[in-house]
């Protein structure tokens, strides 16, 4: 019997019906005491746990006009294959959905769109401040718009700053998510900053800034260098032909020479039968310092 496929809503918001107190102890009990007992003993268990923690609420003192508890994902608990979120590693943080800042802005006719636009990174910003990551489903029911317009917001402000908002999509790289690429590889082509800074800039860790800058450099040898056509480069780097177009586009926008390429990606350039390219790993000088060793590919 085929089985009935569930609707996109029902898929979409499911977990987010779990992030609740409740669901992270009979998670944690599961985990911690799976002696315990059954999922009965432990529904009771937690609820009598739960009357003894309504007595001791303690953000009620701290929350200020305009803010919320929301429950995140704790930033040191990624996603696995068939986790839900139950099981998934939960801490409350307060969000500041609307300050004095934001009704002072609004007395003087200030554009509406980019108030939400500042409200919404700014909540990123105070759940990962707090050891959180928001979704842009999470945010989207925070600031009642749908989480792809969520998501369209904030590309939206990334485009315009440069800056990358913190969010569970790109800090746990859940699918495929708003990658970064050309903030990080504008950052490492043009600006020449180095791999730690640019992850302390965009969230990410060390590897996977290498990986952008590698993947760039992959990308203009095969294309620029070797004159290969799009498939061809897909082909020869393994990665997907929407991911190489990408590329081509950040080394159109960019415009390097060979030199400032291959130099940011740490390796040599030597000249060869009048073509241009990468030198091999032995031929790489012996002093030469590397921020990090180079991803394979």
């Amino acid at each position: 019997m085929i089985k009935e496929k569930e609707h996109y809503r029902e898929v979409q918001y499911r977990p987010q019906a779990q992030k609740t107190l409740r669901e992270a102890l009979k998670s944690f009990i599961h985990r911690e005491f799976p002696r315990l007992g059954g999922p009965w003993v432990i529904e009771k268990f937690v609820e009598k746990l739960l009357e003894v923690v309504d007595k001791y609420r303690f953000y009620h003192g701290k929350l200020k006009p305009g803010q919320v508890v929301w429950p995140a994902v704790k930033i040191e608990d990624p996603p696995a294959y068939r986790k839900p979120i139950a099981w998934t590693r939960q801490t409350p943080v307060i969000v500041t959905i609307v300050n004095q800042d934001d009704i002072n802005d609004l007395r003087e006719n200030a554009d509406r769109h980019q108030l939400r636009k500042r409200s919404i990174v700014r909540a990123a910003n105070d759940a990962y401040a707090q050891g959180g990551v928001l979704s842009c489903t999470d945010l989207g029911l925070l600031f009642q718009r749908s989480h792809n317009r969520v998501a369209q917001i904030i590309r939206e402000y990334e485009a315009e700053t440069g800056e990358v908002v913190p969010r569970r999509g790109n800090i746990h790289d859940m699918g495929r998510t708003v990658t970064h690429k050309a903030i990080i590889c504008k950052k490492a082509f043009l600006e020449g900053k180095t791999t730690p800074q640019i992850a302390l800039e965009t969230f990410h860790c060390p590897e996977a800034v290498d990986s952008y800058v590698l993947d760039f450099s992959r990308v203009y040898f095969a294309t620029v260098q070797r004159g290969m056509s799009v498939g061809e480069t897909s082909f020869a780097i393994q990665k997907p032909r929407y991911l190489v177009e990408e590329y081509v586009k950040l080394i159109e926008e960019f415009g390097l020479g060979d030199q400032a390429v291959y130099q940011r990606a740490g390796v040599q350039i030597e000249e060869k039968d009048g073509h241009v390219g990468p030198t091999t790993p032995e031929r790489v000088c012996q002093n030469e310092r590397r921020e990090q060793e180079p991803i394979a590919g």
